[in-house]
């Protein structure tokens, strides 16, 4: 999961911010945003705001990036060029000064994401295609054993694009800046690696024209003295049915490769995520849970025995439909599916992945905020006895028991909830007398 940064805050190259280790640990890292500060520097000569060159590092992830590559003339046509010109001189011909020799622009869009759990100044990136028949796959590294020899020289098969694995060092590459030159090249990360022919090669830039992703500089991981606090009851004075008050302690982004969703192996399911929804937001919210109520009998007892049974966590696909969820698999993806009974199944409502080091940070900051981990349901029982100096001296009407929620909330950029996760504090218990 990641936090943003504003990219005019690394413009003046400074070593320090581009070192910041990311804030919360494994599993988390940095997104960085175009700002209108770096917006009005990025831009092509200030006459085209839509496109912007972006000569140094670190590259933007609210942008689609173009990688362009111009090409030399190939030696071969050189060649034919001066045979040309020397054939035309003996015979006395004009040749026209042989073929032209022409120079070609090559294009590749993609998003570099930077790599989960890295500073910035690593340079290390997952390179995603945006658009052609790889689009929302990785580009790799092939091996040494990938080289075939042709023509008396070496060359090198790139590998294919393929589905994003966290643990694939192949799928990692680091970006080099070519001194001198606002360019650049990318090496790869595992020794014997070669990356695909259009990072390999020594002189690309990087622009963008006018796709832009909906990407805002507002999420800064957990805010903890917020979270500490807890949020207040609700309702209260007689309220027949309080509302909840629901406080988000938490704001992240997940790039699309995090997640997985059924058919999404299909190149047009592919490209149509791609265009709906590049980033997933991610909010973890706190409120309190009623486990129990009672009204009061005559006469009013001095105490309240409060029996009840609890689910400790409880996912839900599209914030609604419960949902079955499955170990990490092979694939390192954790899936959610709709429970056989719900109305999920009946309207045929798609399976979703997390990645492994998604759940893991979740589960991580959820044991960081005191939650124990536990299946199944758990058993309540406590006596709670009445709060005599807050009815100030009056009989009491009606208790209430209430636990405390952390839910971690995943939404598309259209702001549909993807998955919502429910995690109860059976430890963290508040009661209200009235």
């Amino acid at each position: 999961m990641y936090v943003t940064r504003r990219l005019s805050q690394y413009l003046d190259l400074n070593p320090a911010a581009m070192a910041e280790a990311p804030p919360e640990g494994p599993g988390s890292g940095f997104l960085v945003v175009v700002d209108e500060a770096a917006a009005d520097v990025c831009c092509c000569c200030g006459l085209c705001p839509d496109k912007q060159r972006y000569d140094a590092l670190p590259h933007p992830q609210s942008r689609q990036l173009a990688l362009s590559y111009r090409s030399a003339p190939h030696p071969a046509e050189t060649g034919v060029k001066v045979v040309t010109g020397i054939v035309g001189q003996l015979l006395g011909v004009d040749s026209g000064g042989g073929p032209a020799m022409r120079t070609t622009t090559e294009t590749d869009n993609v998003m570099l994401i930077p790599v989960v759990g890295l500073p910035l100044s690593s340079r290390r990136y997952y390179v995603v295609r945006t658009d052609g028949k790889h689009v929302r796959r990785v580009s790799a590294c092939s091996r040494e054993e990938d080289k075939t020899t042709c023509c008396f020289c070496t060359c090198v098969n790139d590998v294919p694009p393929r589905p994003f694995k966290h643990d694939d060092l192949y799928q990692q590459v680091e970006v080099q800046p070519l001194p001198r030159t606002r360019r650049f090249t990318a090496g790869a990360v595992v020794a014997g690696g070669i990356p695909p022919e259009y990072l390999r090669r020594k002189g690309w830039k990087v622009s963008t024209e006018s796709s832009k992703y909906d990407l805002a500089d507002d999420a800064n991981g957990v805010d903890v003295p917020l979270r500490r606090r807890t949020p207040d009851l609700g309702g209260g004075g007689g309220s027949t049915s309080p509302s909840p008050v629901v406080v988000v302690v938490g704001r992240w982004y997940v790039p699309f490769i995090f997640v997985r969703v059924d058919d999404d192996e299909r190149r047009r399911v592919r490209k149509d995520l791609v265009r709906r929804c590049m980033f997933y937001r991610m909010t973890l919210e706190q409120s309190w849970k009623q486990i129990y109520s009672c009204t009061r009998e005559a006469p009013a007892p001095a105490q309240v025995t409060v029996t009840t049974t609890v689910r400790r966590s409880e996912p839900r696909l599209g914030g609604t439909y419960p949902a079955q969820e499955e170990e990490v698999g092979a694939d390192g993806v954790k899936w959610f599916r709709p429970a056989a009974t719900t109305a999920a199944a009946a309207v045929g409502r798609r399976a979703l992945g997390l990645n492994v080091v998604v759940w893991e940070r979740m589960r991580r900051e959820l044991e960081r905020g005191g939650w124990v981990a536990g299946d199944g349901e758990e058993r309540i029982e406590r006596v709670e006895r009445c709060d005599v100096e807050g009815l100030q001296g009056r009989q009491w009407d009606k208790f209430e028991c209430y636990m405390l929620v952390e839910t971690f909330v995943l939404t598309r950029m259209d702001g549909s909830v993807a998955l919502s996760y429910q995690f109860i504090h059976t430890d963290k218990i508040r009661t209200r007398w009235e």
